[in-house]
């Protein structure tokens, strides 16, 4: 199958790689990119606390932030425990020279059960762009943590029309709310297509907007690939 992917290409890296290993190929249509933020005053503040050793837990959830908070803040000390989600953040943590503990997927409950007790009367600093999750905050505060958040980049339009590209493939994975919202596609579009959303929180979105996904998948995209080709056995 052909299969049009929205996801960032600053981490596209490897994606044509994983849908060959499942017999298909990858058309990356980007509908964001990544940008320094306009107001940088949250991160500032993370990367002090951090600094200074006001910060027990830092979680990062992409390898972009990563990359952008290391370009602003440099180092993290060992008394800081790193959580990473999935393997390829896990790795840009690595390249870094730093030890981290990682999760599979980024969920609200996965944060919750791996820190569990953990972090009652702690500071958990979040690196994260600028689309907020007040699911994830409230939480971890629920569960007794004090939360500071960073932004460390921005998600702005890419101008690439996917809606010109789908004719001319079979599916379609959208790998966020907001990559969905910036394609502009509707259900008359999508039609004959298999749609995939990476996960809940991007079927949600999609369900909002008329178009509820044929395979929602668990946060991967991987795990998007092993569900479609469980449908087509």
């Amino acid at each position: 199958m052909k299969i049009a992917v929205t996801r960032l290409e600053e981490k596209s890296g490897g994606t044509r790689e994983l849908f060959s290993k499942y017999g298909h190929d990858a058309i990356l249509v980007p509908t964001m990119k990544t940008e320094i933020p306009d107001n940088s005053a949250s991160l500032d503040e993370l990367c002090r606390k951090v600094s200074s050793g006001k910060v027990d837990f830092l979680i990062f959830s992409s390898t972009m932030g990563v990359r952008y908070f290391f370009e602003q803040c440099g180092n993290v000390p060992d008394t800081t425990t790193i959580i990473a989600v999935g393997p390829r953040t896990q790795e840009a943590v690595i390249d870094k020279s730093l030890n981290c503990e990682t999760i599979s997927s980024f969920s609200s409950d996965n944060f919750a059960s791996h820190l569990g007790s953990r972090i009652i009367g702690r500071t958990v600093g979040i690196v994260r762009p600028d689309i907020p999750n007040p699911g994830l905050v409230e939480s971890l505060t629920a569960s007794g943590a004090r939360v500071q958040e960073g932004v460390a980049y921005q998600l702005v339009p890419t101008g690439n029309d996917l809606r010109q590209i789908l004719p001319d493939v079979d599916a379609v994975i959208f790998t966020s709310g907001k990559s969905f919202k910036l394609a502009g596609v509707s259900a008359g579009d999508a039609a004959g297509k298999t749609v995939i959303a990476i996960g809940p929180k991007t079927a949600s979105m999609m369900c909002d907007h008329g178009i509820v996904p044929d395979i929602t998948g668990n946060g991967t995209l991987e795990g998007c690939l092993r569900a479609l080709a469980g449908q087509s056995m």
